[in-house]
């Protein structure tokens, strides 16, 4: 199996809408199911034999709000990261990670953020951001757990 990781073109969009409809129902499709994202936003696929079997959606331009940022803005921000779950455990994560973080320092954007979800499997997904990086940022505003990673 050949995991190619790229960013998104169009056509992609009906692809990530039917990932995130089966894996992550909860997420808003946004314009996904008519081909269409922000410009701003970096939008990255993991295909397999041309079907997208992973999606994730960050932005390089953001600004972490609280006190606890290690570098000043920009900063990155991981919003979502989807794996089919039939595919999980096998790379396709990381490798998305990867092409960010990339993007990121190629963007001249040092530190990277994201909000690990709550709810149901999230010391999973904490472990999975940690292993790939990302380490808590010690912010006392804030009620959430904040993770953090240098580009």
């Amino acid at each position: 199996m050949t995991t190619v990781v790229r960013d998104a073109a169009p056509g992609d969009g009906p692809g990530i809408a039917a990932l995130i409809t089966k894996e992550a129902p909860h997420f808003d499709l946004k314009g996904y199911p008519d081909d269409v994202w922000p410009d701003t936003m970096v939008v990255l696929v993991a295909e397999v034999a041309g079907r997208v079997v992973g999606w994730l959606e960050g932005i390089l331009d953001g600004a972490y709000a609280g006190a606890a940022a290690p570098a000043p803005a920009p900063h990155g921000y991981v919003l979502a990261v989807v794996v089919d779950g039939g595919l999980r455990r096998q790379g396709i994560g990381t490798a998305l990670i990867t092409a960010f973080l990339e993007e990121a320092r190629a963007e001249k954007v040092e530190w990277v953020f994201l909000i690990p979800e709550g709810g149901e499997g999230f010391e999973g997904r904490v472990r999975f951001f940690d292993r790939v990086g990302f380490t808590p940022v010690e912010d006392h505003d804030e009620d959430r757990l904040v993770m953090g990673a240098w580009t």
